[in-house]
């Protein structure tokens, strides 16, 4: 009788067990979800969420801003004024300049950048007061340094003309550059330049400032 009853509670405890399983299973696979939100919310939106965030982060892009990071420019430059201690001459009237001005530029921060530029300059000068016209050209080396302020840039550039029949001779460069977006990386820009030269020879030193109106595309 015993032992009967020690069978029938054996079975009878065996398919409780088994009627609660399958609730059992389902509780421990829900122990692992329950870090989840219950109203609608999935791992796959949970990833694009985090994704956007960190796309948000990078500005955007999906992609990592990595500095320094390398840029450029090309365009041309036209000189309007030169002032010197001597004279003062006018494009137009009795001048014509043209330079070339390609560049190399270092991007150190979203602020910052260091650009390396250059610039051939061929001239024309008209005739004067019974001087002939001449015509030349000259090569100009003018590394600097520009901030970003957001609408517009400015920054300071060195220069030293390089070449035979040039002075001894030093420029310090203030520029203001106004770009123009074309697509994410590429700007069309106009820049104003303001060099000051210092030259010195034997028996001979001078001071000239001409005003130069710059324009191109920068990427």
């Amino acid at each position: 009788m015993g032992s009967r009853l020690g069978w029938r509670a054996m079975v009878g405890l065996g398919g409780l067990l088994a009627t609660f399983a399958p609730w059992s299973a389902q509780a421990t696979e829900h122990e692992g979800e329950d870090w989840r939100p219950s109203s609608g919310y999935s791992l796959k939106k949970d990833k694009r969420h985090r994704r956007h965030h960190e796309e948000a982060a990078m500005g955007g892009s999906g992609l990592a801003a990595m500095y320094p990071r390398l840029g450029g420019h090309v365009g041309f430059a036209l000189p309007v004024l030169n002032i010197t201690d001597d004279d003062t001459t006018v494009i137009g009237g009795d001048f014509f300049s043209l330079g070339l001005t390609p560049g190399i530029s270092l991007k150190l921060t979203e602020q910052w950048t260091l650009d390396f530029e250059f610039i051939a300059f061929s001239r024309w000068d008209f005739e004067k007061d019974g001087e002939p016209e001449r015509v030349g050209t000259s090569f100009v080396v003018d590394p600097g340094l520009l901030y970003n302020f957001g609408g517009f840039t400015a920054g300071v550039r060195l220069a030293m003309q390089v070449g035979a029949g040039q002075p001894f001779n030093l420029g310090v460069v203030p520029i203001v550059v106004k770009p123009f977006p074309i697509t994410e990386h590429l700007k069309w820009f106009l820049e104003l330049d303001l060099p000051l030269f210092f030259t010195g020879a034997p028996g001979d030193s001078g001071i000239s400032f001409g005003p130069q109106i710059q324009t191109g595309i920068a990427f």
